[in-house]
């Protein structure tokens, strides 16, 4: 490998070693600067042959997994706020051609790839320090390049894996968050109405749901939405008279309750708005409010005691933090007092406001659930919240379904959730279970009024959250697959102790195992679904209600099954 760096930093000494060789190859990076100080961005490149590489995935990537020009490079830009350092290139079979991982998740990075259009090779570059962090005299990280031709997942999975040995394993995850959940966000957006949210958990509770998210707007009369009221954190007695009753009611149906904070949030119609005035990063004129320095104390101490004391006096099982990807740096950095800050780095300042939370939060609950959304999902953050939820898509099954599969793929144990699912009152039943099965292998988490929808959305929905939750764990701890994330993902499955259960979103053959129990349901918009067989088997088709109502025979071979859209299969 040739390495070629470049920096502005004034550097005492520089190597990069190799110190593991094969086809997973390691190189410690050691950098030491002349002086301590906070570095500007440092660059090293090489160059690969672009050889069977055809497709790029990255923790951010959504339907966009081509590779691109070096003038315009796929990049992956991470931080603890955001994403991981971590890409994978791979073949037009699936096959991982080159995984670049770096062992420093919390200090900002991107790793790149650009096609050099003369000659037909990859532009290789990692960016350390791509943006402010604190100050330092010495540097170490590991270059982890995965050239194994392994299923591209793999090679993903076993990334993250690896961070977890070097001391990134995630948050312990309580039973609770691997269980379906009701959120009142499209549902009911800023209108929190208590007994209108009971009455939608209890019809929650008997369809398999055993914990209530209350979105925004639980802490102001305002519905217009934005984030103008937020900081205060106050229960709103005009909508909520009682918060500790209200929590006591949801309890009593045998149900947890959380609750939602936007973290770095102060509204400019708060009253603690000026409190904080020179400690701001920015201001989003969109949301109508600020964001908080994490770097300075007195910022998240305030932050710190509100959600243990809130915790502590209401009873509440969980918190949905949201927001943390605001934490970053803006062009107003000259407007605030350095001398007051603890670190220089926006990174470290996140990483103590997270750490000094969940000290304080584990003393009250060592049960408490924490939600985190993308793109704050890698594996610096996984220690502080134990649900990494898909970002919001409303009504959009491919971004939920991507969104979900890459994340169980990144996540080790933390508990993948999907984004809210919701639909048109008027939908079709099909398009309704398109919308969960897009998230099959995530905990879903639902948030429709159930005094609106039809009477078949409630029979489809509570028949396939019964299916979920008897084959949770298939679903959720087997040994997880996925094809073709250029397509979407066009097909994902789950196999455990002779059990599988496939959702085909594309028209593929699904190739079965002998002597597996197989699950297969068609999400592929159309009729027929075909099966690859070794052996003869007989099937049973289950309607989009879950009412078994045809059985037949398979044989050596690939069979055409006649299964409608959005229906299953039980291989038997």
């Amino acid at each position: 490998m040739n390495f070629t760096t470049k920096t502005e930093n004034q550097v005492e000494f520089e190597e990069i070693k190799q110190i593991k060789s094969g086809e997973i190859s390691e190189y410690l990076v050691k950098i030491v600067f002349k002086e301590k100080a906070s570095p500007s961005k440092y660059t090293i490149s090489w160059e690969e042959p672009q050889i069977d590489m055809l497709g790029f995935w990255s923790s951010k990537c959504v339907t966009q997994y081509n590779l691109t020009p070096d003038w315009f490079p796929r990049k992956e830009e991470s931080r603890t706020a955001s994403g991981m350092p971590l890409i994978t290139i791979y073949s037009g079979s699936g096959k991982n051609r080159l995984s670049v991982a770096l062992s420093d998740p919390s200090s900002p990075s991107t790793i790149s790839a650009g096609v050099v259009e003369e000659n037909g090779t990859l532009i290789m570059k990692i960016d350390l320090f791509s943006k402010i962090c604190s100050s330092i005299k010495e540097y170490e990280a590991i270059i982890r390049i995965d050239r194994r031709e392994v299923p591209f997942f793999q090679a993903i999975k076993d990334a993250r894996n690896w961070w977890s040995t070097l001391g990134y394993a995630p948050m312990y995850v309580p039973n609770e968050a691997k269980l379906p959940m009701y959120s009142t966000w499209y549902s009911f957006h800023q209108k929190t109405i208590p007994d209108e949210i009971l009455y939608e958990c209890k019809i929650a509770k008997e369809y398999g749901m055993d914990t209530v998210i209350v979105d925004d707007g639980w802490q102001t009369d305002d519905n217009r939405r934005g984030y103008a009221f937020c900081g205060d954190w106050e229960v709103c007695e005009n909508k909520i008279p009682d918060m500790k009753k209200f929590v006591d009611d949801v309890h009593a149906l045998g149900m947890k309750f959380m609750i939602w904070f936007s973290v770095p949030f102060v509204g400019l119609e708060s009253k603690i708005y000026d409190k904080f005035k020179g400690m701001y990063l920015y201001m989003r004129k969109n949301a109508c409010a600020s964001v908080l320095d994490p770097r300075f104390k007195e910022v998240r101490d305030y932050l710190t005691d509100i959600y243990a004391s809130s915790v502590q006096k209401y009873g509440w099982d969980g918190l949905k933090l949201d927001f943390i990807d605001s934490f970053e740096l803006s062009d107003e950095e000259s407007s605030r007092d350095f001398e007051k800050m603890d670190t220089v780095s926006v990174e470290e300042g996140l990483q103590l406001l997270l750490s000094e939370t969940m000290e304080k939060l584990k003393k009250i609950n060592p049960e408490i659930m924490i939600e985190f959304r993308q793109s704050y999902v890698g594996p610096a953050i996984s220690k502080y919240g134990n649900i990494f939820r898909v970002g919001d898509c409303p009504a959009d099954p491919i971004n939920n379904r991507v969104g979900s599969l890459s994340l169980r793929l990144t996540s080790d144990t933390t508990a993948v959730h999907s984004d809210m699912i919701m639909w048109n009152n008027n939908d079709t039943n099909e398009s309704v279970l398109y919308q969960l099965l897009g998230t099959m292998f995530a905990v879903p988490q639902i948030s429709v009024r159930f005094d609106a929808i039809t009477f078949d959305h409630k029979k489809l929905l509570k028949s396939y959250l019964s299916f979920w939750r008897e084959h949770s764990d298939v679903i959720l701890n087997g040994e997880l697959k996925v094809y073709d994330p250029d397509a979407s993902f066009s097909l994902a499955k789950s196999k455990k102790d002779g059990e599988c259960v496939a959702v085909l979103y594309r028209g593929v053959v699904e190739k079965i195992e002998n002597d597996v129990l197989e699950y297969v349901f068609n999400a592929t918009g159309k009729n027929d679904i075909y099966i690859e067989s070794e052996e003869n088997r007989t099937y049973e088709i289950y309607d989009i209600f879950g009412e078994k109502y045809a059985t037949g025979k398979i044989a050596s071979g690939v069979n055409k099954i006649p299964a409608k859209n959005c229906e299953m299969v039980k291989i038997i």
